[in-house]
């Protein structure tokens, strides 16, 4: 029987890829260790940027980009015309100082001038809207009402102490006498009216701002009243020894009430009426002091599911 011959064809065929897999996996192994140093070598060189000292002229200090704008003064609430200006009616904003070229910056102090006409929240400050005068009392006018002056106190009986500036609200007192300047009696005729003018010179300090009123003799102030309100002030103006008076509200009283006049008989003598007068005036004011606490409060805790931004006083 004939032996048969060895597969020499296949057992080459078997070695040759046993050898190529081994080639293959010692030249990735090479490239892998070639890689490898390369890396090494980058870390190491950058190390040795870090640690080797400094050389050459500095980088330029880093600057703040300057850039053209300027604190302009914008409203923070509605001011009404003849209002004086305090800081609480404004903050400073930066704006660019191509736009509003004529408004007020923080280089020009406002404080104590006056609002020339309505400014709304968010407007600039402006000379066309404040101004350390008022050229025209129209613009201070709500529309509907009208001007009148009078001649209210005399400057040796000032009733309000010197404390009634441009925008304050007042009551007006009315007192007649005799022929021979005996009392006769007293009433109120009219409440919060408002003050638009007030002659003197502006008191200023850390305990009061106000108005010292100009030269002797009565003191003439404006008004602003309703037409038919200047019909009723002309006419008892007129009346022969009679004399307005004003007393000075709250800023946040605007409540009426309703008052019988004070005579000469209620005051001759008669003391025990006075106090009573007194007490019941008292309970009221009281009264009226709770109303305005509790509204104030219920304001200041507005809705819960809104920020409150609150607004500054009045001056």
């Amino acid at each position: 029987m004939k032996k048969k011959s060895p597969p020499y064809a296949i057992i080459g065929a078997v070695i040759f890829g046993i050898l190529a897999i081994f080639l293959f996996i010692q030249h990735e192994s090479a490239a892998q260790a070639a890689n490898q140093k390369q890396l090494d070598d980058l870390k190491a060189q950058l190390a040795a940027a870090e640690s080797a000292p400094k050389s050459g002229p500095a980088p330029p200090p880093l600057t703040v980009q300057q850039t053209d704008e300027r604190l302009v003064y914008f409203a923070t609430q509605p001011i009404d015309a003849g209002t004086r200006i305090s800081p609480t009616f404004y903050e400073k904003k930066l704006t660019p100082n191509n736009i509003l070229p004529d408004a007020y910056t923080d280089a020009t102090d406002i404080v104590g001038w006056l609002a020339t006409r309505k400014i709304e929240k968010g407007d600039p400050l402006t000379p066309r809207n404040i101004g350390k005068s008022l050229p025209y009392l129209s613009q201070r006018i709500t529309p509907g009402m009208r001007s009148i002056t009078l001649e209210v106190f005399d400057r040796a009986y000032n009733n309000t102490g010197n404390f009634i500036v441009d925008g304050d609200k007042v009551d007006l007192l009315y007192t007649t006498m005799t022929l021979d300047n005996f009392l006769i009696k007293t009433q109120l005729v009219l409440q919060n009216v408002k003050v638009l003018y007030v002659p003197g010179q502006q008191i200023k300090n850390e305990q009061t701002d106000g108005i010292n009123p100009a030269g002797p003799g009565t003191i003439a102030v404006t008004f602003e009243v309703t037409p038919e309100e200047a019909q009723a002030l002309v006419f008892m103006a007129d009346v022969k020894n009679a004399k307005f008076s004003m007393i000075l509200r709250a800023h946040n009283d605007t409540s009426e009430i309703k008052i019988k006049p004070f005579a000469a008989e209620d005051f001759a003598g008669n003391f025990d009426k006075v106090q009573r007068l007194v007490d019941k005036s008292e309970t009221r004011v009281q009264e009226l002091q709770q109303k305005i606490e509790a509204e104030e409060k219920t304001q200041g805790q507005g809705n819960t599911n809104e920020t409150p931004n609150p607004t500054p006083p009045s001056p």
